[in-house]
């Protein structure tokens, strides 16, 4: 949202100088910047939007959209995966359950098939409309494929 909003003045401000009459080479318009200041706003020097790595990192390893929540179409067949606030995630699907917890874009879970005990993660696209994954059951590595239905 930060940078959102910093994008829509930087905007703005290129716009107000645009328009103030000079016609701008092409190349001096694509490198300008803009910096905002809380108090007084800048047009004459160039300008820098600072972001931290950790918001650079948050930006770019979760999707608005990262919500796993929904039915599934599996290789192992339909699965309706829950999430609650905390990212822990519930499953099920027709050979039992999982239980697990979302970072980012890999859901990490252990799961139970009647007796059957094991682990297993999937990895979601970007756009959280389709996943790959594995899980181990006794020492095989069982695939999963999956898109949102």
């Amino acid at each position: 949202m930060r940078i959102s909003a910093i994008l829509a003045v930087g905007t703005t401000l290129l716009a107000a100088i645009v328009s103030c009459g000079s016609d701008p080479d092409p190349e001096t318009v694509d490198s300008l910047s803009i910096e905002v200041i809380t108090d007084t706003v800048s047009t004459e020097e160039p300008v820098t939007a600072e972001v931290s790595e950790q918001q650079q990192a948050t930006v770019e390893t979760v999707p608005l959209s990262a919500d796993p929540a929904g039915i599934w179409d599996t290789t192992m067949g339909q699965l309706e995966l829950v999430a609650d606030d905390s990212n822990r995630i519930t499953g099920i699907y027709p050979l039992g359950t999982l239980e697990g917890t979302l970072t980012a874009d890999v859901l990490q879970f252990t799961y139970s098939e009647g007796s059957l005990t094991g682990e297993g993660s999937f990895t979601f696209e970007e756009d959280f409309d389709s996943f790959t994954g594995a899980q181990d059951i006794g020492g095989t590595e069982f695939v999963w494929d999956g898109r949102r239905l």
